[in-house]
């Protein structure tokens, strides 16, 4: 059984219908990359610390990648350590995770990407992307979801009996992380697989979704 633990889940995610409310973009492009402006950063760092109750980390692309980091991997969220910190007035309990960025996006990994249901130039233009990419880490985040994967392997759960179970689990964490992200942008439309083939995947996938919520709600973390 996965442990109990308290979950810092920052402020409430705002109605769908918020995202109508759409500020002036602020982004820069060239031939070959998507680059993270002062402006942009200044209001995804708000939105990260209202929603997720924590500021929002910046890294060098071309100085991960000397190391470990892998093509298509333009945002992080990962555990940031226990004890309690202060965030504004405040206090987040021991769990929490921290949001990390890309200073910039190559274009030719968001046109290579492939997601399980969306298609990333089709369906995010190059304004939101950054914003889409916040949201999508902004929902792990409260989900602690890091965290729920780190502990799958060291407290199972009767639902996992293999590693392909705790591959499609987590593949089910990206799933909901896509449709949350891209229903804050665009609650009036729909996502869904673009072929035969994905809509078969998605369907193998979503019954996990139950399996996730089971998980969290095991960890105190409530559904949002």
């Amino acid at each position: 059984m996965i442990s109990q633990a308290p979950a810092y889940t920052g402020k409430t995610l705002p109605d769908k219908s918020e995202a109508k409310k759409q500020e002036p973009r602020d982004f820069f492009v060239t031939e070959h990359c998507l680059y993270l402006t002062p402006g942009l950063y200044e209001r995804l760092d708000r939105l990260v610390r209202e929603y997720a109750g924590k500021p929002l980390a910046v890294f060098d692309l071309d100085e991960r990648r000397s190391g470990v980091l892998q093509p298509m991997d333009w945002a992080h969220c990962s555990p940031a350590g226990k004890g309690r910190n202060r965030c504004g007035s405040k206090k987040a309990p021991a769990e929490i995770t921290k949001i990390e960025i890309a200073n910039k996006i190559p274009l030719d990994e968001i046109r290579s990407a492939r997601r399980l249901e969306l298609d990333l130039v089709r369906d995010i233009p190059l304004e939101l992307f950054y914003e889409w990419l916040v949201w999508h880490e902004i929902h792990h985040s409260v989900h602690n979801d890091p965290l729920v994967a780190a502990g799958i392997d060291i407290h199972g759960h009767p639902g996992i009996k293999s590693a392909g179970d705790r591959i499609k689990l987590m593949q089910a964490m990206e799933l909901e992380a896509d449709r949350a992200s891209f229903h804050r942008l665009f609650p009036e439309r729909t996502l869904k697989a673009g072929t035969p083939a994905g809509i078969k995947k998605v369907r193998s996938i979503e019954p996990y979704l139950v399996l996730l919520h089971e998980i969290r709600a095991q960890r105190g973390i409530k559904r949002k």
